[in-house]
């Protein structure tokens, strides 16, 4: 196996960094004593996937195919769990010749490699990934081996505050087990009820005397700054989450927290946040390779407005961050003004808006604008005077990455100018417009492939005669016997031509402009981007039409 110190010199000769890079990256790596391969993404040098692929052909490791949810049933228990983490490993499944399968983020010391071997009385084998999805798979498989069940019957008194802090500590892992993205504390007129936000779709997962509402409410406003003694106005807030009193040993998560009053008592929603660290790719949302490209080709335009539409909750920031690690560089000043600011991103500037200190998007812009930026994020075009300090930007060689409340793509130009905007400049500033709904994935663990039915081909508009096979979860402990595990977006993407610019000159409609890209520019629907998933076993016929049903 090659040594790992000369994996900088192995990027070097793969053209991936120069000489003076190199140099710049090893002495980082003096100060910050990470992995080499480690730092040049930090500096965008490559992204976390591009690693991986070096890292399989400079160690010998294949790399591993699956995705982070699919591993063999029962195989994470082969080895405990804290021979695991010191290894930097994670058991997925058995190999061709019955050897061990361990996950890796990079190359693992022989002596526990050996250690693993014994204990598991068998051969093992390495398999690489990225690091960001060997931390997800340890976040997912060692929570799920964590009991979370509440015993009430065991529970410290009320008036103390160690049954909340653990009540909390349990709840939190259980979301994280169950992929939520968000937590509901809802106090009822007898009862407390918890709720999770999984794959976007609310899931009760516990009623709870109403007695504990209060201790677990102001459990949460500690961890989140917040006031305990003001109850009667909402509060925002945000706080790092990972276990202190329970024996697990997990990546922290960020967590967004909302409180406001209500009928019963205080209602509490925590939104479950990526690691400040994570990186977020293009080529990993779900697009399409042509749209992808085309995407890509227009995110490098040196001025315009780019925007992401969609109701909320359809992935459109997860898009722009995506946007922005694929444009940072140390030669591109990139600004952004978030409400509030989700994921920080190395090499970035992020502002975010406060309305108590009366920051708005449009002043916030504004003040931007005097500070030279190549490209600015804007959080959400969400009134005139943001719109107006847009457009001016975009038309005065500034590129604009923003996001939009429309159903579609084409419906973009209709709501600009509805908010104010004069045709000639929508159509002079708008490069492209990207409208996404997030679909859920069908479970990998309890799907198998059924035959579509003629009313299913029906209602997505196929003709029956185009008959194919469609994947469906049966439902599992792993997916919450919901038959889906996860998210992927659909996608439609409009590019602004010359035709394209006379038609929203002349305020065209949305259909007309619709009609004439399908017809003319190879336009493809959201549907038929969603159609083409479930071709493919990703998804399902209902979900696509839950997702787009006008």
């Amino acid at each position: 196996m090659a040594r790992f110190d000369k994996f900088g010199e192995f990027l070097l000769e793969k053209n991936v960094v120069t000489r003076k890079a190199l140099s710049g990256l090893l002495a980082s790596q003096r100060l910050v004593r990470d992995k080499i391969g480690t730092i040049a993404v930090k500096e965008g040098f490559l992204t976390e996937e591009e690693l991986a692929g070096y890292l399989s052909e400079f160690l010998g490791i294949p790399l591993f195919k699956h995705e982070v949810e699919t591993i063999e049933k029962g195989i994470i228990n082969t080895i405990p769990k804290k021979m695991a983490l010191k290894a930097e490993v994670l058991p997925v499944g058995t190999g061709e010749k019955g050897e061990l399968l361990l996950v890796c983020a990079g190359p693992v010391q022989m002596a526990l490699l050996q250690n693993i071997s014994r204990l598991a009385n068998r051969q093992v084998k390495l398999v690489l990934t990225t690091s960001t999805k060997l931390k997800k798979m340890q976040n997912l498989f060692y929570t799920m081996e964590y009991d979370t069940s509440i015993n009430l019957n065991d529970k410290i008194e009320v008036e103390g505050i160690g049954f909340a802090i653990e009540l909390l500590e349990k709840l939190m892992l259980r979301a994280i087990n169950k992929g939520a993205s968000d937590i509901h504390v809802e106090p009822g007129r007898n009862e407390l009820i918890i709720r999770f936000r999984v794959d976007g779709m609310m899931i009760k997962t516990e009623t709870l005397p109403y007695d504990l509402c209060s201790k677990l409410v102001s459990r949460i406003k500690v961890m989140a700054g917040l006031d305990i003694a003001e109850r009667r106005k909402p509060q925002d807030g945000a706080f790092y989450f990972k276990p202190q009193t329970l024996d697990v040993n997990i990546e922290g998560v960020n967590v967004r927290v909302s409180v406001i009053p209500a009928v019963h008592g205080e209602k509490a929603v925590l939104r479950l946040l990526p690691p400040h660290d994570e990186a977020i790719y293009l080529d990993s949302l779900g697009m399409q390779p042509e749209l992808l490209e085309s995407f890509k080709k227009y995110l490098k335009s040196p001025h315009g407005i780019m925007l992401a539409t969609g109701p909320t909750g359809s992935g459109k920031s997860t898009t722009l961050y995506g946007s922005m690690q694929m444009l940072r560089s140390e030669t591109t000043n990139i600004t952004t003004i978030e409400d509030p600011v989700e994921l920080t991103i190395r090499g970035i500037t992020q502002t975010q808006v406060d309305s108590g200190e009366n920051i708005t998007f449009a002043k916030a812009l504004r003040a931007i604008l005097r500070q030279d930026p190549d490209i600015i994020m804007v959080g959400e075009i969400r009134d005139i005077d943001t719109l107006k300090v847009s457009l001016r930007a975009a038309i005065t060689g500034h590129l604009v990455l923003s996001t939009l409340h429309t159903n579609d793509a084409p419906s973009a130009f209709s709501r600009l100018m509805d908010m104010g905007a004069e045709p000639f400049l929508v159509a002079a500033s708008v490069r492209a417009v990207l409208a996404q709904r997030l679909i859920r994935v069908v479970c990998s663990y309890c799907s198998e492939w059924t035959d579509i039915s003629d009313a299913e081909l029906s209602m997505l508009g196929i003709n029956g005669a185009e008959r194919f096979k469609v994947k469906r979860g049966k439902g599992c402990d792993f997916c919450n016997n919901k038959g889906y595990r996860g998210r992927i977006g659909i996608y439609e993407l409009l590019c602004v031509d010359e035709a394209i610019k006379k038609m929203v000159m002349e305020e065209a409609n949305f259909e007309e402009i619709r009609n004439f890209a399908r017809k003319d520019k190879g336009f493809k629907t959201l549907r038929e981007d969603g159609i083409s998933k479930v071709r493919k076993g990703i998804t399902t016929p209902e979900e696509i039409m839950r997702v787009t049903m006008d």
